[in-house]
């Protein structure tokens, strides 16, 4: 898959892109379709959306950027909110000139093209949230404590398959801890922290675009129920409920997933 560097803020911000390679500092081509940007989740990294940018590359244009300090891009702690990263994406659809994409974001991610649709939705033309809600499960404090003790050092970090469907294949649960692995601890706390100050739950009724929900069936509790409330709270807004799949549904069963964003991206006027 084509990658390059973009310039957002003063920090170098790496993305993989679908359709022909381009120079350092041309935008991708956007000619064909739609215009998907996909944001990833805590402590994760744009790679991670490779199996849906393959799946997709044919009709549409893909392009998943690594958030600061993520895997490759620029950057030694993650931006501090999620208003800084919704911010730091606007910057990116304006520097790649892209008008209004249609933004995908998982977990994290959904947190950050929500607030983005709400603060600035003339940069937005549809959503499509992945195992996210409007507001996350309290984090308490003791909550992140085996993450604090890895970041400093007195513990190794755990790879569980807390995150995936019991049914979802070695295979696959083994790939998705590889893109976690390349993004330094101390950043996935940095994301996790700034999902406690946080909430969008009330201001659901102020998004006017298009929007698609996708949970996997063997999601965290509280994040299924939260993917309800997104469905209910945001006008119109269509949900996909996918089985044998966890909170990295997108990565579990890109077939499913991409089939629906697909249909999602071709109904859009």
């Amino acid at each position: 898959m084509p990658e390059k560097y973009v310039t957002v803020g003063g920090i170098a911000t790496h993305l993989f892109h679908t359709g022909p390679t381009t120079l350092p500092d041309a935008p991708p081509d956007t000619d064909l379709g739609r215009t998907l940007v996909c944001i990833h989740g805590s402590g994760n990294n744009g790679h991670s959306m490779l199996p849906l940018m393959e799946r997709l590359e044919d009709a549409h244009r893909v392009i998943a950027p690594s958030l600061p300090a993520h895997a490759r891009s620029g950057g030694v702690e993650g931006l501090a909110s999620i208003p800084q990263m919704a911010a730091h994406v606007a910057g990116l659809v304006e520097a790649l000139r892209l008008g209004r994409p249609v933004l995908l974001g998982h977990s994290l991610g959904g947190a950050v093209v929500l607030e983005l649709a709400l603060s600035r939705p003339e940069l937005v033309s549809g959503l499509v949230i992945v195992g996210s809600t409007a507001k996350f499960p309290s984090l308490p404090d003791v909550a992140l404590d085996g993450l604090r003790r890895v970041v400093e050092g007195k513990e190794r970090r755990q790879f569980t398959r807390d995150a995936f469907s019991p049914s979802t294949p070695d295979e696959i649960v083994h790939k998705g801890w590889m893109e976690d692995a390349k993004t330094d601890p101390r950043v996935m706390l940095s994301d996790m922290v700034s999902l406690r100050g946080w909430a969008a739950d009330e201001r659901l009724d102020e998004v006017t675009v298009p929007t698609l929900v996708v949970w996997g069936a063997d999601e965290y509790p509280p994040l299924r129920a939260g993917g309800a409330a997104l469905r209910e709270g945001i006008a119109g807004a269509r949900a996909l409920t996918v089985p044998d799949a966890g909170h990295m549904v997108h990565f579990e069963k890109p077939d499913e997933v991409a089939a629906e964003v697909r249909k999602f991206l071709e109904g859009l006027a």
